[in-house]
């Protein structure tokens, strides 16, 4: 019997990959609930409302755990702005926690604002990383620089880019009103 013997260096390219597939995922989920939102596909809608909680916790913890994995075992040095949207993102995380044990409808109403300024970094940021001129040299000041890109999957994919799939797929579910019963 043979050992395959694997290094960190392989370990973190499947991570990229995983995490880029899981960014995809969501993200085309994200376009279904906003299109069955825009139609008013009530079957869709009750789904998310029931598992608002659940969906919230799972997108926000695995963001979360991802970019713990990044800069801890991997050992990417988050930029400026990376740090921002982790300022954004791990709150939404614990929220979604407490409203997945309490069951809290009104939850939602918290993640909604934290998940805009975190779309709004992660959109700057993404944009930088595409037009290296739009960014004033800040970043670079105090760590590494925002334009750096540990890694692009799919061609297109950075961190960035997941960060703001992962805080669109949050407006999208926890702005989906809860249902007024006549």
């Amino acid at each position: 019997m043979s050992v395959v013997a694997i290094t960190k260096y392989e370990v973190t390219d499947m991570v990229e990959t995983l995490s880029a597939t899981l960014a995809v995922i969501v993200a085309i989920a994200a376009v279904v609930i906003a299109v069955s939102w825009a139609t008013g596909q009530e079957k869709v809608l009750s789904a998310v409302r029931e598992f608002r909680a659940t969906i919230t916790l799972c997108v926000a913890g695995g963001a979360m755990l991802g970019s713990l994995y990044f800069s801890e075992i991997a050992n990417y040095i988050p930029c400026r702005f990376c740090w921002f949207q982790r300022i954004a993102m791990y709150p939404i995380a614990m929220i979604g926690l407490v409203s997945f044990i309490r069951r809290d409808a009104g939850a939602r109403l918290y993640v909604l604002p934290i998940a805009a300024i975190g779309a709004c970094i992660s959109a700057w940021h993404y944009l930088i990383e595409w037009r290296p001129a739009l960014d004033t040299g800040s970043c670079a000041a105090t760590g590494p620089s925002c334009t750096d890109i540990w890694f692009r999957s799919f061609g297109f994919l950075t961190l960035a880019g997941m960060a703001l799939i992962g805080f669109l797929a949050l407006i999208i579910v926890n702005a989906i009103p809860e249902r007024i019963e006549e």
